[in-house]
């Protein structure tokens, strides 16, 4: 499994820059070569598989009117600087398995893949149809991979993603990503300013010109649903700009881009509070644009959150635009659903804390009756969209018998 991985690993399927757009790999030929990747390993194991036109594809074992998914993707994010070890390959440091993907989401894609295989090995009984549906846009706003696979390919009865953590998740926030614009005034001072370029990662990087003098800051790049476990390179070169004595509409603007500087601190009982990441910054001589990344309650609307920000920037002069919207998921927690893979969990580990609630999205939000179930372990770190990101080989074990336990269940 760690050789096909590393095989996996090796193609650079960075979304929106995954190489040449032709009509089989709308997305990039990387992403294309990476769907192939596993579909060409599943056709080794005997099942059967289907490309959807680039978009995506689909690995399938068993019979049965019905049919269990497994949701998964394997497009990236961009590398970014910094890296201890060639990012685009598998290295292996004692339980350690490092390269972009690992967690995030090739290796869970990879080991969905194999519990797979162990049914078919054992000879299980299947009273439904497996489908690992492989996605190649799910780094990006517009999921044009589950859109392409919903308008044709048939839907699961039931689903989980292994993109996410243990237990069983019952919950996932809204994400809202939205664009501050303002059109500069020629009495403004000229001022380059440019941080990030993925919406949803903490900017390690940030860059400012002025009068040919460039400005730089570092920082952690950080899974944008958790901005407090990285370092925001775009806040610091902000605020040490203001502290020089740098008068811009747009330092004005990040530094109030905060949940009560935008007046959106809200939180309810079942998904707590928002999140706000401003991810990537844009100003020159004619425009200032920041674009942030908002997790916000299962309770609410993202238009209610847009609302509240659009009054907030309007006496600087910036105006809101809603990129994208994906309204947020809530299951029963007795759902069937939850409660077999919740079981299967809590005999595996004896950890009894019940299902849970992230500020991630999975493409558990696509499909009716699907929920986030796998990757990391509660104890352990987030290494989604960070600089030398890795996977535990102990974890991927556990999580390939849990992963085959929970399909055997699924199926009868």
């Amino acid at each position: 499994m760690l050789q096909n991985l590393k095989g996996l690993l090796q193609i650079n399927s960075t979304n929106a820059d995954a190489g040449l757009i032709i009509p089989e790999a709308p997305l990039g030929t990387g992403i294309n070569d990476a769907i192939n990747f596993m579909l060409d390993l599943g056709s080794r194991f005997g099942f059967e598989t289907k490309n959807c036109d680039g978009y995506c594809g689909y690995i399938e074992m068993g019979s049965g009117a019905e049919m269990v998914g497994i949701l998964t993707h394997v497009d990236t994010v961009p590398v970014g600087d910094g890296w201890s070890f060639p990012p685009f390959d598998l290295t292996i440091e004692g339980d350690k398995a490092f390269g972009r993907g690992t967690i995030d989401d090739k290796g869970p894609t990879m080991v969905a893949l194999y519990a797979m295989k162990a049914l078919a090995d054992k000879g299980t009984l299947l009273n439904k149809r497996v489908r690992l549906i492989i996605g190649g846009d799910e780094e990006g706003d517009e999921w044009h991979c589950m859109n392409r696979y919903k308008a044709t390919e048939e839907p699961p009865t039931y689903a989980f993603s292994p993109d996410s953590g243990y237990p069983a998740i019952y919950a996932e926030k809204g994400i809202l990503s939205i664009s501050l614009e303002k059109d500069l005034d020629p009495s403004t001072p000229v001022m380059g300013f440019f941080s990030g370029s993925q919406i949803n990662t903490v900017p390690d990087y940030a860059k400012a010109i002025i009068s040919d003098k460039v400005f730089e800051s570092t920082g952690k790049p950080a899974h944008a649903s958790q901005p407090q476990e990285g370092v925001n390179a775009m806040l610091i070169l902000a605020e040490e700009l203001k502290n020089m004595g740098l008068n811009h509409p747009f330092l004005d603007l990040v530094g109030m881009a905060t949940r009560e500087g935008f007046n959106i601190d809200f939180e309810d009982e079942i998904s707590g509070k928002l999140t706000l990441n401003p991810s990537i910054a844009n100003v020159n001589r004619d425009k200032a644009v920041l674009k942030c990344d908002i997790r916000y309650p299962v309770t609410m609307t993202g238009s209610e959150i847009g609302q509240q920000i659009a009054k907030a920037v309007e006496p600087l002069g910036f105006s809101i635009k809603i990129n994208h919207d994906l309204a947020p998921l809530h299951m029963d927690k007795e759902s069937y659903l939850i409660n077999s893979l919740q079981k299967v969990y809590e005999e595996y580990t004896g950890d009894t804390t019940g299902p849970k609630v992230i500020g991630g999205g999975t493409y558990a939000r696509a499909f009716d009756n699907a929920v986030a179930f796998g990757g990391r372990f509660p104890e352990e770190p987030n290494t989604c969209h960070q600089t030398n990101e890795f996977w535990s080989i102990e974890s991927m074990r556990k999580n390939f018998d849990i992963m085959t336990k929970a399909l055997e269940n699924l199926v009868r």
